[in-house]
């Protein structure tokens, strides 16, 4: 499969204009939350923030010492970050709420930035032999549970822009197959569209938040035993690229988009510099080969109506 692209450049690992050490993409001062924080994207995510010089990161998830492992490898190489853990299921609301009301009042201060990571892969099977708990575990966890999130955040996000006009983040780690088909993924993708339309609900129900649908790439340790994709990215890529998205750096964008991680960030600015200045007319422009509509979301091809 040709992975849809609005860009020349494509990446499969980091690069210089996501490198967290970039004066421009700090996270000093700054106070982070990562669900799904003790193994592959959620670690190299959290461990991403640190190298970015935050000052705080609650690490989420279901299982104890994966997070202990994560919060190790930040405490060893980046002492100045300090480091929550909570174990905690995100289907779960009341103990979430319990966590963020927890974690906002250990450190005095706000969550600037979530990472809604926290997410389960129910398994590969054709529609007419999906077994019931395939698609029900998959809604609960990847829909409920994001809702949850977003629910247990909300009082305890900044509800408006700081004096320089930057707004809080909310980056939602989609995927794909939320926009393309995939024979036998039904019950992760209908669940991953679901929640992709919730977050964008969520952006546009709270404009002075900055919120992004995010597909990470697939990565190989998320492909243990699946046998059925291969891995496209290094970890290092979403993990930097999600540090980049928390930056004034992605303010461009604009709120409630979805982005691949594999786009060049620098062509992507150049890409809606185009579109706000009329170059780019309305509906698509073909570039590399595939059209480019340029709302970035989860929408209906092929018209070109207005809401």
């Amino acid at each position: 499969m040709t992975n849809p692209t609005p860009v020349k450049t494509n990446h499969t690992t980091t690069y210089p204009a996501i490198n967290p050490l970039l004066p421009a993409l700090s996270s000093a001062s700054k106070n982070i939350l990562i669900t799904g924080a003790g193994t592959g994207i959620g670690r190299a995510t959290a461990l991403s923030f640190a190298k970015s010089s935050a000052s705080n990161i609650a690490l989420l998830g279901r299982r104890t010492p994966q997070l202990e492992a994560t919060a190790h490898l930040i405490e060893t190489s980046y002492p100045a970050t300090k480091t929550h853990i909570y174990p905690v299921d995100i289907t779960d609301l009341p103990a979430l709420q319990r966590v963020f009301k927890s974690y906002t009042t250990s450190i005095a201060g706000p969550i600037h930035t979530l990472i809604a990571n926290a997410g389960i892969h129910p398994g590969y099977s054709t529609v007419s032999t999906l077994p019931n708990n395939h698609l029900s575990s998959s809604l609960t966890t990847n829909v409920l549970g994001t809702a949850n999130t977003l629910q247990a955040l909300t009082p305890h996000i900044p509800a408006e822009p700081d004096s320089t006009g930057y707004k809080a983040r909310v980056i939602h780690v989609s995927s794909a197959v939320s926009h393309i088909q995939f024979p036998g993924a039904s019950a992760y993708s209908v669940a991953k569209a679901a929640a992709a339309k919730l977050v964008e609900f969520y952006a546009l129900e709270n404009p002075d938040l900055w919120v992004l649908n995010l597909h990470p790439g697939v990565v190989e340790t998320e492909l243990e035993g699946s046998g059925r994709l291969r891995a496209d990215v290094d970890v290092s890529l979403p993990a930097d690229f999600t540090v980049w998205a928390a930056s004034p750096e992605s303010s461009f964008l604009g709120s409630g988009r979805l982005i691949w991680v594999h786009w060049d960030v620098d062509e992507l600015r150049e890409l809606f510099d185009r579109y706000k200045s009329g170059e780019v007319k309305d509906g698509a422009e073909i570039m590399g080969g595939l059209p480019v509509h340029k709302n970035f979301t989860l929408g209906l091809l092929g018209w070109n109506g207005r809401v």
